[in-house]
């Protein structure tokens, strides 16, 4: 599906089943002026001036989908952030690969000790640390002051809010996820009207879901304009 090309036909198509979700891989990433910079550097790991890189961005951005991209293009180590001690048995095993931490910010605590011997041994092996969290650096709650100096100092790179082309791009993601076809009219008509927000985009698509499955329908225009009203968005009554 093509949600830049020509106008389809309007029918709704039914929903798509039995499909499983496809992996992460970093073709599937979508890039507009909200991610192009970050994802630029991130895709760049021997071009960094540092041996550890943060991304940051908003709820529902995407993060984890991107560090598994990154992690399965680069071979990396994928390692969730609360649990980073018990990924990590050995950090000098990890000084010369690649590793990536999601939700990094929510491997601190107990966990900055393990953070902090594998920022070291990283650097000294000549590996690559990739941090994601949804929090800048700056606001993370850290009681080593020795990370704490450390994360301040980290180079950042920042996803931001969705413009109308990303948007469109994320409706049409979000639907897949569910097995869901939204017609090139509904979206012409979502896309304007829809907050530019990731949690906007999963929120109206989760509503939407629910309203196919009660409805037992495809997803039509007017479907999801009642959807929309329910959301507290405009009323659209340009359309017909």
């Amino acid at each position: 599906m093509n949600p830049g090309g020509p106008d389809q036909d309007d029918t709704p198509a039914q929903p798509m089943f039995g499909f499983p979700a496809p992996a992460a891989h970093w073709d599937g990433l979508i890039e507009g002026l909200h991610n192009a910079a970050a994802l630029r550097l991130a895709g760049r790991p021997d071009d960094w001036a540092t041996p550890v890189l943060c991304l940051t961005g908003p709820a529902k951005c995407g993060l984890s989908y991107l560090a598994a991209a990154w992690a399965a293009r680069f071979g990396a180590v994928l390692i969730d952030g609360p649990m980073l001690a018990k990924a990590v048995k050995s950090p000098a095993a990890l000084a010369e690969a690649h590793v990536v931490i999601d939700d990094a910010d929510l491997s601190l605590g107990r966990n900055e000790d393990v953070l902090v011997s594998l920022m070291n041994l990283i650097a000294a092996g000549g590996g690559r640390l990739l941090l994601t969290a949804h929090r800048a650096p700056s606001q993370w709650r850290v009681a080593s002051a020795d990370l704490r100096s450390r994360v301040k100092a980290l180079p950042v790179g920042e996803i931001g809010m969705p413009d109308e082309e990303g948007l469109r791009a994320r409706l049409v993601l979000a639907a897949e996820r569910r097995f869901l076809r939204l017609s090139q009219e509904t979206l012409n008509y979502l896309v304007p009207r829809l907050e530019l927000a990731y949690e906007a985009v999963e929120d109206f698509m989760d509503r939407l879901s629910a309203s196919v499955s009660d409805a037992d329908r495809a997803p039509s225009l007017p479907l999801a304009r009642r959807v929309l009203e329910r959301m507290g968005g405009p009323d659209g009554d340009d359309e017909g």
